[in-house]
């Protein structure tokens, strides 16, 4: 959609009276405002998790993590994964902070935070009702 057939909607919408007493170019003023208050570091952040939750793997893994900490040998042999595969999931979930490491030895381990498994317990509820 081009910006003047935007700009058209946005025209008739206001128009409608569905949108208070105002005109058109006060409304989109309103709203170019409103997105100039966007903080884009915190939109970055959030997009960031998004990505990490947005795929079916890793959101696999963070359910196995929800009930204990494992070891990364362990979450491959529960999802029949590749060590360059898990690798490459716990790597995205850990840079956007929602599961931690811990070096024992040679072993690693990955744990999520309760606020992490408690959030993911609301996404869960959501999902169910959508």
């Amino acid at each position: 959609m081009t910006v003047a057939v935007a700009q058209d909607r946005l025209r008739r919408l206001v128009d409608s009276g569905l949108r208070g007493m105002c005109r058109p170019s006060e409304r989109l003023l309103q709203l170019k405002k409103k997105a100039g208050q966007v903080d884009n570091l915190r939109m970055k952040r959030l997009e960031q998790v998004f990505f990490g939750v947005a795929d079916k793997t890793r959101l696999m893994i963070l359910e196995l993590l929800a009930d204990e900490e494992l070891c990364s040998c362990e979450i491959m042999a529960a999802l029949n994964l590749t060590e360059p595969t898990t690798s490459h999931h716990l790597g995205i979930l850990e840079r956007v902070g929602l599961i931690m490491s811990r070096r024992e030895g040679k072993w690693v381990f990955y744990r999520i935070s309760n606020k992490v498994a408690a959030l993911l317990n609301k996404w869960y509820e959501l999902a169910e009702r959508s």
